[in-house]
């Protein structure tokens, strides 16, 4: 017996439904494939340029917390604490008798301030002055009853800049590292 003429119609119809269907899936995929390809491509140029300005922000990050390790060692040693950058991305940590004459009593183990020693730089008080920037220091000293000691003022900046960019004689993409105030507040810009 055959069957009626409504019912294979139907079924065809439904067939070509879910081939539709089918395509309409694959068709969705194939464009937000090559959307999503689209953005990260154009994406590619953004990022290469920002990326330099993201690891000296994570940097000074990573210095403000030890900044704020240094100014909780001193008032535990109830004793002044100088914390100094060197070049290949460590830092020293010196228990002094005075900020002023710089007598080093006590020497801790020296720690890292960066993974990343070769891209990023600590201006030291030289480099900062060719780039107008008096207020730079790579050395921050802490009094637990003085507070912050600084020549100029009661503020100090460490700067944190890539090296690439050091060279081209641009600080655009340098983070900085601001305390202010006795009490060396620290904030990053």
């Amino acid at each position: 017996m055959d069957r009626p003429i409504e019912e294979v119609q139907w079924r065809d119809f439904e067939l070509y439904e879910q081939v539709r269907i089918r395509q309409n899936r694959n068709r969705f995929l194939i464009f937000g494939s090559a959307l999503l390809l689209f953005l990260s491509l154009c994406a590619v140029p953004v990022v290469k340029e920002r990326l330099p300005k993201w690891h000296s922000l994570r940097a000074a990050r990573e210095i403000s917390i030890e900044l704020e390790r240094m100014k909780t060692l001193s008032i535990q040693e109830k004793r002044p604490v100088r914390l100094k950058f060197q070049e290949d991305g460590r830092y020293r940590i010196e228990i002094l008798e005075r900020c002023s004459d710089g007598a080093v009593l006590r020497e801790l183990e020296p720690g890292v301030w960066t993974a990343r020693a070769a891209e990023l730089t600590i201006l030291n008080r030289a480099d900062a002055a060719k780039h107008s920037l008096g207020l730079a220091t790579d050395e921050v000293c802490f009094d637990p009853v003085f507070g912050l000691e600084v020549n100029e003022a009661t503020r100090a900046v460490v700067v944190v800049a890539p090296v690439n960019d050091l060279t081209a004689g641009r600080l655009d993409r340098a983070s900085y590292v601001i305390l202010e105030g006795e009490s060396a507040k620290i904030s990053i810009n």
